[in-house]
């Protein structure tokens, strides 16, 4: 992992908010998806988002990439603010941060050969001549493990795992220094799965592009990430190193996720775990800490008000639960 003073992506205090449909004819409710999350991606660094479906992981990554605008907050790409920069600015930009999504199937344009899907954004960006585009994505299509002969293929006629390595290659044909990963292998098969985590770290070795990694499997984020970030109902409740972070739980809803992970180990299935009641909708919205309901370390204090980030064991570890030590 390359290290720089100035990181390639920096989030402060962003914050979005959904209006729903409430009961009655003109109610509407609020649903608070993001709520003032702040963290850095360095250079070559891989930093990871970990959470339940709807904790706003998601939500995350389509503020970062302008696909929602925040309410509040910050983002800042290579020391540049470009949360509030019009499309007309921010168009320049884009080749320089991508975005691999879960669903490969509906990301990729089913009309189109793998060699237009992948040459086009090259041609149009001027990353690639259209001379020379078709050598360039030959290239592409061996970093991601794939013949070049499928570059005459539509995306139907691929399995989940090479549709995925296409998409990838998609995002690398820009030559960006930041990919966002949104959940890349939920979707794939265990074996797949090890398969596209492997050729990640593998490109960021040789490319030493940074990753922002949203997942919701903790094996797969932590086997990919120098940093993560644990996301619950919109807000960071502990980040840290990947190694520290897993080997010093400070937040309950860290030490649940960790537990609810399957384990090969047979003797290890009587093991004393924290086992998550209910769904994380529910109290919290009123100011308190909102994994209180669910957590088997609260007391009155957490309805006061929600924790903040706090030094929970290295420089670099920080945990949103005051009991953080009972926790442990």
């Amino acid at each position: 992992m390359k290290s720089d003073r100035t990181p390639v992506l920096e989030v402060k205090n962003l914050s979005k908010t959904f209006y729903e449909k409430g009961k009655g004819l003109f109610q509407r409710t609020p649903n608070r998806a993001v709520q003032g999350v702040s963290f850095r991606v360095g250079t070559g660094e891989t930093f990871g988002i970990v959470g339940e479906s709807g904790c706003g992981k998601s939500t995350v990554a389509r503020l970062i990439m302008g696909l929602e605008r925040p309410d509040s907050g910050e983002v800042f790409f290579k020391g540049q603010r470009i949360d509030s920069l019009p499309e007309g600015q921010l168009r320049p930009l884009r080749p320089h941060f991508q975005m691999v999504f879960q669903d490969s199937g509906s990301s990729l344009n089913g009309r189109k050969r793998v060699r237009d899907i992948l040459s086009e954004p090259m041609i149009w960006h001027g990353v690639a001549a259209r001379q020379d585009a078709q050598a360039r994505v030959d290239a592409l299509l061996d970093m991601v493990g794939l013949p070049a002969g499928v570059k005459e293929r539509y995306p139907h006629e691929f399995s989940g795992g090479q549709r995925q390595r296409i998409c990838i290659a998609r995002a690398l044909s820009l030559n960006p220094d930041l990919i966002i990963l949104d959940e890349p292998v939920s979707a794939l098969d265990v074996s797949v799965q090890a398969q596209i985590l492997n050729l990640l770290r593998d490109l960021q070795e040789k490319l030493g592009v940074s990753y922002l990694f949203i997942g919701h499997g903790l094996g797969a984020v932590r086997y990919i990430s120098h940093r993560i970030g644990v996301m619950y109902r919109g807000r960071i409740v502990e980040t840290g190193p990947s190694g520290e972070l897993f080997s010093r739980l400070a937040h309950p809803y860290t030490r649940a996720l960790l537990d609810a992970a399957p384990i090969a180990d047979w003797n290890s299935r009587n093991r004393p775990r924290i086992v998550l009641r209910g769904e994380a909708a529910g109290a919290g919205w009123d100011g308190g800490c909102a994994f209180r309901g669910r957590c088997p370390c609260a007391v009155e204090a957490c309805a006061a008000s929600p924790c903040a980030l706090k030094q929970a064991g290295g420089e670099d570890h920080l945990s949103a639960c005051d009991m953080a030590e009972s926790a442990r």
